[in-house]
């Protein structure tokens, strides 16, 4: 079996009775990194243990890093029980115990203080009404401007010079984000600045993370509910004239795209308002037709054999 242990998103002061428990039964101790501030209890009370940060300088991915660490893990275990420590708590933001529940390995997860905490600490915000977490390599399409949200790994310029110009193509580049370093520990940075200000910044470290709170942008999401609350407070509804006007202009508006001139947002406009009607009417399951759109996906790349 392997005992999962958070050691706290801080110092040796977030450690839980039942972390240094585990850590002083006996068994081989084996830290995912030695970068963390309660590696001083370790020291202090002549714990032995070792860590895996190796294997970043040998490899050239996290992916294999986090490969490797999960196979000596396996191997470690299989006669006897070993302990594995982890900044913060297990089920944040740890792939290898992702990994390792996905392998189905006999463990057990020992919850320590999550970051999450002091960064919503250090900027002052609450998660009541939903919180996005991403890490730095997460895609466009990720984001929901409705959720406050903490990006993870910004641990250098060159991630954080990435990040800004992702975050440009859903955010406006004048947005405020929180940029954090060290959450919770004595030597903590906050600073607010701007969205494409990010890269400007040269103190990144693997204790980094951005915290964007949510803005006035738009996306798919709050396009739909708007124009659902439309059709209801106008009480809109479909019937042969309106199905016709709505046909009529749709082909209209293909008509007139062009590689100078588009009118793809009328035509997605009028398509999703059709789409929402007919779901008020009972005519469609709107849970199928993204189903089915879903399905077509593999065959887009037809059109331009």
């Amino acid at each position: 079996m392997i005992n999962v242990v958070g050691l706290g998103s801080t110092s040796a002061k977030d450690l839980t009775l039942e972390a240094v428990k585990i850590m002083k039964n006996g068994n081989k101790n084996f830290l995912r990194t030695d970068r963390h501030d309660s590696l001083s209890f370790f020291k202090e009370n002549n714990i032995k243990y070792k860590s895996f940060d190796y294997l970043y300088d040998e490899m050239d991915s996290f992916d294999k890093v986090y490969s490797k660490v999960v196979e000596i893990l396996i191997e470690e275990s299989k006669n006897k029980d070993i302990n594995y420590f982890v900044p913060g708590t297990p089920l944040v933001a740890e792939k290898t115990v992702k990994m390792l529940i996905e392998k189905k390995i006999d463990i057990n997860i020992i919850n320590g203080i999550s970051f999450i905490e002091p960064v919503l600490a250090a900027v002052g915000r609450d998660a009541v009404d939903g919180l996005l977490f991403l890490d730095s390599d997460a895609n466009k399409f990720d984001f929901d401007t409705r959720r406050d949200t903490i990006i993870t790994q910004v641990y250098n310029k060159r991630i954080a010079s990435d990040l800004s110009l992702e975050l440009q193509e859903i955010y406006d580049e004048e947005d405020l984000a929180y940029v954090i370093t060290n959450a919770g520990i004595e030597d903590e940075i906050v600073r607010e600045i701007k969205i494409y200000e990010l890269p400007r910044l040269d103190d990144y470290n693997h204790q980094s993370c951005v915290y964007i709170p949510r803005s006035k942008g738009k996306n798919l999401n709050i396009i739909l509910n708007k124009m659902s609350s439309i059709i209801n407070e106008e009480d809109l509804y479909l019937d042969e004239a309106n199905l016709n006007n709505i046909k009529n202009e749709i082909i209209k508006k293909s008509n007139s795209i062009s590689m100078d001139y588009e009118n793809e947002e009328n035509i997605l406009a009028l398509s999703l308002l059709l789409i929402l009607l007919k779901s008020n009417d009972g005519l469609i399951d709107l849970r199928q037709i993204y189903n089915k759109i879903y399905k077509r996906l593999d065959k887009i790349a037809d059109f331009f054999k």
